[in-house]
């Protein structure tokens, strides 16, 4: 997949839906960031507790599931792109996205965190040039907050690089030949959540900074997920067994929710709390993916301008979400009624950027999107003769 947020492919509209409903998740999920009692960038003067216990359990999936989605598409892409072309790809729907995003599209975010915690009072004009001091968030002005999965994603590409010239050998393709028959069998799977508990409970004293060389529990989980989303895109057998074993997995991801419900830490012990998370988030991805085959099978009219949008939306919706947040601090409603004017007003000023960045050819690959289709040659009589 060119970007974390692109099709797979257009005969994967399975991905291409659970894509698409990930992102409006994310975007239900960080507007509700300004309401619960967590720490983050601006807050409502009255919170909404009663969100936290869905929310945690979003938490637990809501990127993991575009990360998985991201590396199956890996899978795809490669099929018919050299790893040259591959990489070439990589930076132009990744990188430049980024660098871009860390200059334009992030710096609104701290500037409006900071005039909320009133250590700032001037204009966006006059806050703009300490991005340039190039002070990393939160002493300074420059920072890639939000978009931290792109830049993940494209570490991990990158790195993958090896790995992938060596699926593309005999031995390789062995391999995964071995790999598709054992992970067809049984519930074979769900052993893959071994790996992801370890790091998970070994690891635990590292915290979430997702500023990437001091972040190594989340580096190796994402990247794990990405390894295991390239290898199911590589496994085609694999497919129908979910589907077989869908009612399984929902059964095993329903029990770890209620684990996580009834017994969350500090209730439970560190360690069974984390391997308990654990196996919600691996249960609840294969939960997803199985049903989205089993249901999904054609592709309805509007996935795919659905899916065109959403690299852009990622991008746009929590700078989105902050700035309007901000300006409806003021209004003089309940939180209740403040949740669904921001909600709503962030979402179609996201929706309506969105829409417009599709249309000038210019800025298109500035968000990840391909260029425009040309139109096709109308034939006049005279060509036509």
């Amino acid at each position: 997949m060119s970007a974390p947020l692109r099709p797979a492919a257009a005969h994967h509209p399975d991905l291409d839906w659970l894509r698409v409903l990930a992102i409006v998740v994310l975007h239900l999920f960080h507007t509700g960031m300004m309401f619960n009692t967590w720490e983050w960038h601006i807050k409502s003067p009255q919170a909404l507790p009663v969100l936290e216990p869905v929310m945690s359990v979003l938490h637990l999936v809501r990127m993991p599931l575009l990360m998985v989605i991201s590396g199956a598409g890996t899978a795809f892409a490669l099929r018919r792109r050299s790893l040259r072309a591959f990489t070439k790809d990589r930076t132009k729907r990744l990188l430049l996205p980024l660098v871009f995003g860390m200059f334009v599209v992030v710096p609104p975010q701290i500037y409006v965190e900071r005039l909320f915690q009133g250590r700032i009072q001037g204009s966006y004009a006059a806050f703009y040039p300490t991005v340039f001091d190039f002070v990393p968030y939160p002493a300074g002005s420059f920072s890639w907050h939000h978009l931290w999965f792109v830049a993940y994603l494209f570490v991990y590409c990158l790195l993958a690089l090896p790995l992938f010239a060596a699926l593309r050998t005999q031995a390789g393709g062995r391999f995964l030949a071995w790999a598709d028959t054992w992970l067809s069998r049984g519930v074979n799977v769900l052993w893959l959540v071994v790996p992801l508990a370890l790091n998970r409970v070994l690891l635990r004293d590292f915290p979430e900074t997702h500023a990437l060389l001091d972040d190594p529990r989340t580096l190796i989980h994402y990247g794990l997920l990405f390894l295991y989303g390239h290898l199911l895109g590589r496994c085609p057998g694999v497919w129908g067994r979910l589907v077989a074993l869908r009612h399984v997995l929902l059964a095993v991801a329903l029990a770890a929710l209620v684990v996580e419900l009834v017994w969350p830490w500090p209730v439970m012990p560190v360690v069974p709390a984390i391997m308990g998370g654990t196996v919600l988030i691996w249960s609840g991805l294969l939960t997803a993916m199985a049903w989205a085959r089993h249901h999904v099978r054609t592709a309805p009219a509007w996935l795919s301008h659905a899916q065109a949008l959403s690299y852009p939306f990622y991008i746009f919706h929590q700078t989105v979400i902050l700035c309007v947040g901000y300006l409806c601090l003021r209004l003089p409603v309940g939180p209740w009624a403040l949740l669904l004017a921001v909600l709503t007003l962030s979402f179609a000023v996201t929706l309506a950027l969105c829409e417009g960045v599709s249309r000038v050819s210019w800025l298109r690959p500035l968000f990840g999107m391909k260029p425009r289709a040309a139109r096709p040659a109308v034939l006049t009589p005279e060509a036509v003769g």
